[in-house]
């Protein structure tokens, strides 16, 4: 019999950035916001600054307002010291206008006890823009 050898910190990292996409967007988990998103973590967002869980949570609830049907796939993960960093492919349907989307985009994420402590992110705005006209 051979034990499965320990994660990673690295891969472990890698892992809870993939879950956040998955549950917070894919599943519509608001749960997995209060226990990854640390209550000092700030996330950049482009020329925006979000703090804490519930600043998190208006970004959320304002996207999921203007978009449905999320599903956000992971294309590369990465992992060096305390960060960990996803580029990503989402598909959505703009609710009022019923037109389905796609961006990409990648987030990089600063991990301390499990929490996210500071995010940057970075997606394709103008794209977006551009196949809602």
């Amino acid at each position: 019999m051979t034990s499965a050898s320990p994660q990673s910190n690295l891969e472990q990292n890698k892992r809870l950035l993939i879950r956040w996409f998955e549950e917070v967007w894919n599943q519509g988990r608001t749960e997995t916001i209060k226990e990854l998103f640390a209550d000092e973590c700030v996330m950049h967002d482009g020329m925006n600054t979000i703090h804490g869980p519930a600043g998190f949570m208006e970004f959320h609830d304002r996207l999921r307002g203007e978009f449905s049907g999320f599903v956000i796939k992971p294309i590369q993960a990465l992992a060096e010291g305390d960060l960990a960093c996803l580029h990503w492919s989402a598909e959505f349907r703009h609710t009022g206008r019923g037109k389905a989307v796609g961006i990409t985009g990648t987030s990089i994420v600063r991990i301390k006890d499990g929490k996210f402590v500071e995010a940057w992110q970075n997606w394709d705005a103008d794209g977006l823009a551009q196949q809602l006209v």
